[in-house]
């Protein structure tokens, strides 16, 4: 049996959501007796990514070990690669566009896709002639672009001037809980009646852990029962984690702890998720909340005030300020439906967010253009096969 060959490509499989997408994604298709999925990393992986160790033996995964900026020699060898291989599908993911646009152009049999993990102006690159190539093979149906969210779908359209996006939401399987839940729960939960917040996400500016720290510290100053935040992940920013320790001192409600394989057993065991990012995209660690039923307080911003519905499955600041947070962080820990929010948040994922769900849509998107179908963007409009 000729199965259909689907690459995925991305820059690295290092800890982030767009490549925990891309990996649960390829497992999901793998899943399938008629593909052969293969996921592709420019760059030389660290043993120690986690991600890249939950690549299912199913999929065949090939590291092309580029170093930092464009390689023209990886180019070559990836679109030699191609040649030989001939697959049905080729897909793209963060800064991975670029190194397919050759072979876009030799080959008459493959499709190609892309998609976009965030607000497309952040996603874009800064070098215009780039960012112009991409509208190009947008524009001329060479790269079909997916979109993750409402808010993804209204910035491609701002920023590239079209309307031929597909819309495609992010998911995830099932979290599993490991032997460290006990011992977590012991820790922070059984002989303490402080509020246990957990954020997950890499250290940066984006992610605005400051300001999860400014708003925790001033409800601890304010209120007779105190919360004990969790902050798990790293960050390439060494600064800002320096100014980040620096800020929370020797407070002993406030710990980062790097990162963690086993973030259901975190999430299960947790009052709330707390995210106070300054723009998302549809972040994969917000899904990750939903599953477990973690009720999720966050800002407004990119894809989420698609995912959350104010005091239904989960709670929304007005905005980005401190003042604006914290009142909502009290609206949300004093709640008395939260359980009833913890129950409505499972069933958003089960309804909307598992990784079945964007597994299905993807392959109903590559059979139709396969099969030179033309399917329907967001506002109805035909797509070209």
């Amino acid at each position: 049996m000729n199965k259909i060959k689907i690459v995925h490509i991305i820059g690295s499989l290092s800890t982030g959501g767009a490549e925990r997408f891309a990996v649960d994604l390829c497992n999901e298709l793998a899943k399938n007796a008629f593909y052969q999925v293969y996921i592709i990393s420019l760059c030389k992986n660290n043993s120690q990514d986690v991600i890249s160790q939950d690549i299912s033996k199913q999929v065949k995964c090939l590291c092309f070990n580029k170093k930092s900026g464009f390689s023209p020699s990886v180019y070559i060898k990836l679109t030699k690669w191609f040649i030989n291989v001939k697959p049905e599908i080729v897909h793209t993911h963060l800064n991975a566009f670029e190194y397919v646009l050759l072979y876009s152009l030799l080959s008459k049999k493959s499709r190609f896709f892309h998609t976009l993990h965030n607000m497309a102006q952040h996603e874009s690159p800064k070098f215009l002639p780039a960012k112009y190539l991409r509208t190009l093979f947008y524009k001329y149906g060479k790269v079909k672009p997916i979109t993750i969210s409402r808010n993804g779908s209204e910035t491609y359209r701002q920023h590239y001037n079209l309307k031929n996006d597909i819309r495609i939401e992010n998911g995830r399987p099932n979290l599993k809980l490991s032997e460290e839940r006990e011992r977590l729960h012991n820790l922070y939960k059984s002989n303490s009646d402080d509020f246990l917040l957990v954020h997950i996400g890499r250290i940066s500016e984006e992610k605005n852990q400051a300001l999860l720290i400014d708003v925790v510290q001033k409800f601890n100053r304010l209120e007779s029962k105190k919360c004990k935040l969790l902050i798990i992940g790293t960050g390439i920013d060494e600064n800002l984690h320096k100014r980040l320790l620096k800020k929370v001192k020797n407070d002993p409600q406030i710990e980062f702890l790097g990162v963690r394989k086993n973030i259901g057993d975190y999430l299960s065991i947790a009052d709330a998720f707390c995210m106070g990012s300054t723009f998302e995209g549809m972040p994969i660690v917000l899904i990750e909340a939903l599953s477990m039923g973690c009720m999720p307080i966050s800002t407004p911003v990119g894809g989420i005030p698609q995912m959350i519905t104010h005091g239904i499955t989960g709670f929304l600041s007005k905005d980005i300020s401190l003042e604006s947070y914290y009142e909502t962080l009290k609206q949300a820990l004093f709640s008395p439906e939260k359980a009833v929010i913890q129950n409505n948040c499972i069933n958003a994922f089960k309804t909307y967010y598992h990784i079945e769900i964007s597994a299905e849509a993807y392959s109903n998107v590559y059979y139709s253009m396969l099969n030179n179908k033309n399917i329907l963007s967001m506002d109805g409009n035909k797509v070209e096969a």
